[in-house]
């Protein structure tokens, strides 16, 4: 069996649907990811749509949000961190990285319509298919290397 920050690494790497909650918004928002080689979330969505609002901060520079994925054979991540809007090449860049796992052709408009923002991320929690909750340590998570495949629990 991988070791649980492996499987939680696996789950968020954006093969799979994720919802992201932003406090302060009542409902959870369907959003496509990818992470990036640290393992920090990648969240694309429409400039100026609901996602993109509820990300915008209100003080500061980065917005609170937990990014639920997974549901594999009930086996479910959940990411809380802080997301921060990219900008101009770091945008580009994370586009890159964001399509070689999930190459959604809005990523052609990243800055042109549609924004990414990457996760800081400070909580990994992975519920495991006999529904026991494991809280992972973000070093290990960070560490791990995702499997290849789209079935990380076995």
């Amino acid at each position: 069996m991988p070791h649980p920050a492996q499987i939680a690494r696996t789950l968020a790497a954006g093969r799979l649907p994720g919802v992201a909650q932003v406090p302060y918004h009542s409902s959870p928002y369907r959003v496509r990811h990818a992470t990036d080689q640290a393992g920090r979330p990648l969240l694309l969505c429409r400039e100026g749509g609901r996602l993109d609002g509820a990300l915008t901060p209100r003080e500061g520079d980065d917005t609170a949000v937990v990014l639920a994925v997974g549901e594999v054979r009930d086996a479910r991540v959940w990411i809380s961190g802080w997301a921060t809007a990219l900008e101009d090449i770091e945008a580009r860049a994370a586009a890159l990285e964001f399509a070689a796992v999930n190459p959604v052709s809005d990523l052609l408009d990243v800055g042109r319509g549609f924004r990414l923002y990457r996760m800081d991320v400070a909580e990994v929690r992975l519920e495991c298919p006999a529904g026991h909750l494991t809280e992972v340590d973000a070093d290990d998570y960070a560490a791990a290397e995702p499997e290849p495949s789209s079935s990380p629990v076995r």
